[in-house]
């Protein structure tokens, strides 16, 4: 015996069946919106427990010179996770502060410390005409910052390029009128993320150490 349905169930079937069809292109049609707007900066997605990604990453492995790298080393970058302050000749509170709480997430890594290391990277003088291989701590950091660096950062490294050669850099760290805290670069000297004011000292060591476990072979 065969059903019959009235033209009102039949209207109606017909409507439940154009949304079922409708959900999954719909949702397709939102994420593509929402990715274009995140793209285009208009949405932030990230969260306290994240950085913000550099894109594209940006390498480094030609880009700083510093007189502590190991000998066996052929750049400062090799075979270690660097957690970087950009900062300039002087260090204002803010400065002092982002080299605290570097400082204390190093420290809290525990026994994936010895896979980070922290670099202080600064630009040379503007009116230095130097080649880069030339240039030294002394010509681009104050006696004040040197001093505090080599008492309460002592195993901070110091990295110094000429001003030209950070262009590209401080571009990239920049989120509207804001400057990255500090940013972390991969063991083969790609810089890959920033951290901002907005984002918490625990939730960044969290996040730090989850790459650090995703990331054994390194």
């Amino acid at each position: 015996m065969t059903a019959s349905f009235s033209p009102q169930q039949i209207k109606a079937n017909r409507i439940k069946l154009a949304l079922l069809w409708s959900v999954p292109f719909g949702l397709m049609a939102i994420a593509g919106i929402v990715y274009a707007l995140v793209q285009a900066g208009y949405i932030n997605v990230g969260s306290k427990n994240e950085g913000v990604l550099i894109q594209p990453p940006i390498q480094l492995s030609q880009l700083a010179l510093t007189a502590d790298i190991d000998p066996d080393k052929s750049n400062l970058w090799q075979d270690k996770w660097s957690i970087v302050v950009r900062g300039g000749a002087d260090c204002d509170a803010a400065c002092l502060d982002t080299l605290l709480l570097t400082r204390q997430i190093h420290i809290r890594l525990n026994k994936e410390a010895n896979r980070v290391q922290r670099v202080y990277l600064a630009a040379a003088p503007s009116s230095t005409t130097a080649a880069p291989e030339s240039l030294t701590v002394e010509s681009a950091l104050s006696d004040e910052l040197s001093a505090h660096l080599a008492t309460d950062n002592h195993y901070m490294k110091v990295a110094i390029a000429n001003a030209a050669q950070l262009t590209v850099l401080d571009n990239a760290l920049m989120a509207g009128d804001q400057m990255a805290r500090f940013f972390v670069v991969d063991p083969d000297g790609w810089a890959m993320m920033y951290y901002l004011e907005e984002h918490e000292g625990g939730a960044i060591l969290k996040a730090l150490k989850s790459l650090l476990k995703y990331s054994k072979e390194r």
